[in-house]
């Protein structure tokens, strides 16, 4: 290996999802790009379910930086026909609450609908898929990769960081980024971790299984619980008292090619200690034994991988920024599984790190102070979440809190959500990739609308009204009531949305292409002043005019489809080959070095 096949602008240590968008971006841009990898491709990875956010997200990451094949990630459509058939479709979060020894009630349970078509579904990922195919886009665009090599030591100076890995020598590099998950080389190295400053305290045991059946089949007639979506075709959230089981089915659609299921519980810590002497996969089976409607939906599985059982799940890093080196969010810190946040601060992260490390690169100065943005998003998101999910957990003590608390979570979604949207209905309009910066600009900085004012008030105050509840200093209905004020005097709810209904347990309604004009006139012509002209001004013809693009797709699909067999059954020549997309005369790929 020649010398200059050592040396690169930045390394990036981790070749999960996080780790390869940046290699493919940083590439697309003419970055010298080296991606470790320490096992191969394709491995078995968690963090499988997305949320609007992060698919509005993966959206302003394949525009803002010119890399098309990030946005076959945004909807469930384009996964399944450009990246995996195994991946499950997600058009719901559904939340069943659970009484120990008692089926569970019609009544109780809430649902939140992802966007349909052309904005979404949302989507399950089979990571070991997903990852895979954005490794190889990684490659295709520049970077050089190397699969089955170990980094056991990195070392700074004022110059870069050599990266010494056990299979493959030594490499330079002028900056690095630590995509390595919680088992990262950079937090053990500079020795970041610290106690974990979170009031979430929780474990978990997971596994993916077969033969989990669809929900649907064992709950209270569709009648009864009167839900808009079927369970099976989103994430379903098992919710009891200190805990909550997690289902996301790779084989909830009539194309998927995959019999897959994954599934966890998560357990308050404080409440629930981990066992000794009892298995993991025990100690799973006795939590699904407590709850007789979950006991029925898993009479049939089991789990084709070992189940894995952690200690507690919260980890944390004193600083995800340093000289010549950042951590992704998922190597910095970690609350829980709830609410899918993973991927959404990890999209947010990549939308400001990579136009950073461009321009770093360009001008050959790696400032820390030019990261510092990071610094201080990636640190706050976490505490939301952190405050989201630890009163989460509290809620859990009773479904009509729970039922309040939900609420304010649909709101913050709603907020985050738009403003993604705002950019990318600006792009549509200019083609001008610099309107993107107004996510790194108020109110748009962040996920989940906590840069809003009004929406971080809101928010603040029904936390801590929920804190309240915890600390014995508000009764349950007192916290609910406080909960529902809230929500009523921000006046951030649209009013084609039952929000402040607690008898409507889909507050949101659906994202089918009325309602979604419904929200969108009610935010440009309705709203109070503090929403119109911030959120809302714009969409409905970026809306309507992907409708149209993408139902022409799948027509073409669909016609292409039946032509290539008809003409199959006839003759053997074609020139399917020629039609094949041409690579990009200024990406003319790198290298992949995988280890036999």
């Amino acid at each position: 290996m020649q010398d200059d096949q050592r040396v690169f602008d930045v390394a990036i240590v981790g070749g999960g999802i996080g780790g390869t968008m940046l290699g493919a971006i940083l590439a697309r841009h003419g970055v010298r790009v080296l991606l470790l990898e320490g096992s191969g491709h394709p491995r078995f990875a968690i963090g499988e379910s997305t949320v609007p956010e992060t698919t509005f997200g993966l959206r302003v990451l394949a525009r803002r930086y010119d890399v098309p094949e990030i946005e076959h990630l945004a909807t469930n459509g384009a996964l399944r026909r450009h990246v995996s058939s195994n991946c499950g479709i997600k058009r719901n979060f559904s939340f069943v609450y659970h009484r120990e020894g008692e089926p569970t009630r019609a009544a109780e349970c809430t649902q939140y609908p992802t966007w349909g078509p052309p904005l979404g579904p949302d989507s399950h990922y089979l990571r070991q898929d997903v990852d895979a195919y954005m490794f190889h886009v990684a490659v295709s665009y520049g970077a050089t990769a190397h699969t089955h090599t170990v980094v056991d030591d990195v070392k700074f100076d004022e110059d870069g960081v050599t990266l010494v890995t056990r299979e493959r020598g030594t490499f330079q590099a002028s900056y690095l980024v630590d995509a390595g998950g919680m088992r990262a080389v950079l937090p053990e190295r500079l020795g970041l971790r610290q106690e974990p400053p979170y009031r979430t305290r929780s474990r978990t045991i997971f596994t993916h299984m077969v033969n989990v059946k669809p929900f649907d089949t064992v709950a209270p007639p569709r009648e009864q619980h009167k839900m808009p979506s079927p369970f099976s075709q989103g994430t379903l959230h098992h919710l009891f008292q200190g805990g909550w089981f997690w289902v996301i089915p790779f084989d909830n659609h009539t194309s998927s090619t995959s019999e897959l299921c994954s599934v966890g519980v998560n357990l308050d810590l404080d409440r629930y200690p981990r066992p000794e002497g009892v298995s993991a996969e025990e100690e799973f089976w006795n939590h699904v034994r407590r709850f007789p409607s979950v006991a029925r939906q898993f009479e049939r599985a089991r789990s084709v991988r070992p189940y894995v059982s952690t200690d507690r799940t919260q980890f944390s890093s004193r600083s995800v920024v340093g000289d010549r080196w950042c951590l992704l969010p998922h190597a910095g810190e970690f609350i829980d599984p709830l609410f899918s946040s993973g991927l959404a601060v990890t999209v947010m992260a990549l939308n400001a790190l990579s136009h950073r490390l461009i321009d770093a690169v360009r001008q050959d100065d790696f400032d820390t102070a030019r990261f510092s943005y990071l610094e201080h998003w990636i640190k706050r998101m976490f505490r939301f979440y952190d405050d989201l999910v630890s009163c989460s957990y509290l809620s859990f003590d009773d479904f009509e809190l729970w039922n309040a608390w939900n609420r304010v979570w649909t709101i913050t979604t709603l907020y985050g959500t738009n403003a993604q949207n705002q950019a990318a209905v600006t792009f549509e309009k200019t083609h001008d990739p610099t309107c993107f910066d107004a996510l790194e600009t108020p109110p748009y900085r962040g996920l989940q609308g906590v840069d809003n004012p009004w929406v971080e008030r809101l928010f603040d105050q029904a936390r801590d009204a929920v804190l309240a509840y915890g600390a014995g200093e508000l009764t349950k209905d007192q916290a609910i009531a406080r909960i529902y004020d809230l929500l009523r005097e921000s006046e951030l709810c649209p009013a084609v949305w039952g929000t402040l209904d607690p008898e409507d347990r889909c507050p949101a309604g659906v994202f089918t292409l009325w309602p979604l004009m419904k929200i969108l006139l009610w935010g440009k012509f309705r709203s109070p002043r503090h929403v119109r002209g911030a959120y809302f001004t714009g969409g409905a013809r970026l809306v309507g005019k992907e409708a149209v693009q993408a139902y022409g797709t799948e027509l073409r699909r669909s016609t292409s489809q039946v032509h290539q067999t008809v003409r199959d059954m006839w003759f053997n020549w074609n020139r399917d080959w020629a039609r094949r997309p041409a690579p990009r005369p200024e990406n003319p790929g790198g290298e992949l070095h995988m280890q036999k």
